[in-house]
């Protein structure tokens, strides 16, 4: 393969590496399996600052190259913000310019596969000016990461006895997926990568054998991923458009992006390690006092860390809800 052959290569950190869409997703499921074992089993271990590391690191490559090739903001964004919590966990300030969250990023994926790493950014000959592939689905593409991660992750963790409640099949079928279908986008994306339209058709091929189905040429075995992914996905946004001025601030996606997980340096300190996209209420939220999950609080909390409590939260648009957040308040 040529070298500035594909969009990521216009990125000198992987433009040295060339590692595929395959492989980054491989990484990226790995590192976050293993943080969330670690976190379910001893979540005070020495090790868990590595592995959330780790995670950060390789889910942020993922979103980047992800974002390089499909112009995205929304994988942009999430790289970015993947790569000032790397430079957060690194030690170095966040006001510390001219380098931003993504190019520590880039300087470290290089600085992992032993590449120089003083040149990270963007290549300053490299210009794309072609319209931006159609998004799969109307879910955000950091959410379709994280699901992505989730559901292999549960799948693997599910099979202790302690979690009898989750059904594996499901999860591992999820999972197929949203993998399939970043594969797909990302092949798309990218028309002479022929090796991610050919593991994107494999993951539809794989996907028909567990529904039982016919086999299909690969064009579509790829649309079968799509179809299913519209039927796995329960929010259908065209029924109910949130406008660009939405008063959730989702500016028309309708999902938020909003910070999950605080770590705790004690004294009452917490510093935010995670973030995602939730679905927005088309207003501001509030949390019902008597909400079973945390009492009330909107947190939950584990040794080290505070979880943004999401069972509870209501819309204020909802007299009822505001009735109660203001009692609770």
């Amino acid at each position: 393969m040529l070298v500035g052959h594909l969009p990521e290569h216009a990125v000198k950190a992987y433009r040295d590496e060339r590692s595929s869409i395959t492989r980054l997703i491989l990484e990226a499921r790995w590192a976050y399996y293993c943080l969330a074992d670690s976190l379910e089993q001893d979540p005070d271990s020495d090790i868990v600052p590595t592995l959330r590391r780790h995670q950060l690191l390789h889910a942020g490559a993922l979103l980047d190259v992800l974002a390089l090739r499909t112009q995205a903001p929304d994988l942009y964004e999430a790289a970015r913000d993947h790569g000032a919590l790397l430079r957060e966990l690194d030690g170095l300030a966040l006001d510390d310019l001219p380098h931003n969250g993504l190019d520590h990023l880039r300087a470290q994926y290089a600085r992992l596969h032993h590449h120089t790493h003083g040149e990270a950014h963007r290549t300053p000959s490299s210009t794309d000016d072609s319209l931006p592939p159609q998004r799969p689905c109307h879910r955000s593409g950091p959410r379709l990461v994280r699901q992505m991660l989730d559901t292999y992750a549960w799948a693997n963790l599910d099979r202790t006895p302690r979690f009898p409640a989750v059904d594996v099949a499901s999860e591992q079928r999820q999972h197929l997926i949203t993998r399939g279908l970043l594969l797909d986008w990302a092949a798309t994306a990218a028309p002479t990568d022929n090796a991610t339209a050919s593991a994107a058709a494999n993951a539809g091929h794989a996907l028909r054998a567990l529904d039982r189905r016919t086999a299909l040429n690969d064009l579509r075995a790829r649309a079968y991923l799509r179809d299913a992914f519209r039927d796995l996905d329960d929010q259908d946004e065209d029924d109910d458009p949130h406008p660009l001025n939405c008063a959730g601030r989702c500016d028309g996606t309708g999902e938020v992006l909003t910070v999950l997980t605080w770590e705790h340096h004690g004294d009452g300190i917490y510093t935010p390690v995670h973030q995602e996209p939730v679905l927005c209420f088309g207003a501001p939220t509030a949390h019902a006092p008597d909400c079973a999950t945390c009492e009330g609080h909107g947190f939950t909390y584990t040794p080290g860390y505070r979880e943004l409590c999401l069972d509870g939260r209501t819309s204020d648009r909802e007299p009822a809800a505001a009735a109660s957040a203001s009692q609770g308040a």
